[in-house]
């Protein structure tokens, strides 16, 4: 084109670079269409064209526009203003995106299906493991939240069959909200420490901020910036009601202290505990022999570790009638009520307490909701 059209255009974009290099190309289709280039003669066919431009505020005009006859050459230049570079950079993204979009299209008309739930979806809104296999947004959402959450194993292993790869934390990253993704980590980094059987590890009750501290201190402050809470180490209770005190002392300060403390117990009489990993967790149904997802095995009744079939009573008698020939566990109660037993056992004790301290008999029951976040689900698979 010649330089008197380019400059009548951009004078009618106000200067524009982006919506004059639009309506340029558009120009430039329009010529190419009506007169090829001539590739043997290198010279461009003569070719008159009108052409309807519309501006930003509105403004249309019918230009016409003639083409040059030979190609000249270009100048590039060193310095562009700043203003006029955003522009061309602004210019060569939208391309890419609309070549990336191309690209897309052409893959696939339609859509891509998902290898986990098999329901078609475009592939901009898939997630591939390293092998390419790819999985919808929504599976692989409920699948990390499976894993942020749960008390599994974090293992991000690729839905399809016979794959064995995982997927990318920059996958994870593109698809998935950032709070769960900061969850995953979280838990990736705390099931680290836990491996890795520091001593002397303390976690804050508050966000999960953890760090060594030595044995003689007892305060511990968070060095989280967003939290920056001083608990004692040991009860965990806030260090502006504790200084100076005894965790005794604290606890049983007033009827407050007294009801959370034996509410405490009996929510812990419903938690087992690992020996070695030491993660909390319940039973809903299954056997007595439960398994860790560390790996180790402990009785439901008992909390013995290390044990096998042979830690159970093994003779034949009535559902829950006690064993008339042995003193062993049995494989199979109710776990409702062997919990139910041991937290009458424990109002008991509160009660009487209550009345040696002459606080007001209010009955004392288990919380709604433990105060540590605790596994419900565990393996109890006969292995």
């Amino acid at each position: 084109m010649y330089e008197y059209d380019i400059n009548l255009v951009l004078n009618f974009f106000h200067g524009q670079y982006a919506k004059t290099h639009q309506a340029l190309c558009k120009i430039m289709e329009e010529f190419n269409k009506l007169a090829p280039f001539d590739e043997k003669s290198k010279q461009n066919k003569p070719c008159l064209i009108r052409v309807k431009v519309e501006n930003d505020q509105g403004e249309t005009e019918m230009m016409v526009f003639s083409r040059m006859p030979a190609l000249r050459n270009t100048k590039e230049f060193k310095h562009i203003p700043q203003s006029l570079q955003e522009e061309i950079d602004f210019v060569k993204r939208e391309q890419q995106k609309d070549s990336n979009m191309a690209v897309v299209e052409q893959i696939d008309e339609n859509t891509v299906e998902c290898s986990c739930c098999f329901t078609g979806f475009d592939i901009a809104l898939m997630a591939q493991c390293t092998d390419c296999h790819l999985i919808c947004k929504e599976c692989l959402s409920m699948y990390v939240k499976e894993m942020a959450y749960g008390s599994g194993k974090i293992n991000l292993e690729c839905l399809s069959s016979d794959c064995g790869m995982s997927y990318p934390i920059s996958e994870l990253q593109r698809c998935l909200d950032k709070t769960l993704v900061d969850k995953l980590q979280e838990r990736g980094f705390m099931e680290d420490i836990k491996m890795a059987g520091v001593d002397d590890l303390i976690s804050c009750p508050g966000c999960n901020f953890t760090a060594t501290l030595s044995p003689t201190v007892k305060m511990f402050l968070c060095r989280n910036l967003d939290c920056q809470k001083a608990i004692c180490r040991y009860c965990q209770v806030d260090w502006n009601d504790h200084e100076g005190l005894t965790c005794n002392e604290v606890e049983t300060k007033d009827e407050t202290a007294l009801r959370k403390e034996y509410e405490e117990k009996m929510t812990k009489a419903k938690v087992r505990t690992c020996k070695d990993c030491k993660t909390e967790f319940l039973k809903e149904d299954g056997c007595n022999k439960l398994t860790c997802r560390c790996g180790v095995r402990m009785c439901y009744i008992c909390r013995e570790s290390s044990i096998d079939y042979t830690h159970f009573c093994g003779h034949f008698r009535e559902p829950g009638r006690p064993c008339s020939k042995c003193k062993a566990c049995s494989l199979w109660t109710n776990p409702e009520e062997d919990d139910q037993r041991a937290i009458e056992e424990i109002r008991k004790e509160a009660a009487e307490k209550q009345k040696h301290l002459g606080l007001d008999e209010k009955i004392i029951g288990v919380p709604q909701t433990p105060k540590k976040i605790i596994a419900k689900i565990i393996y109890n698979q006969n292995v």
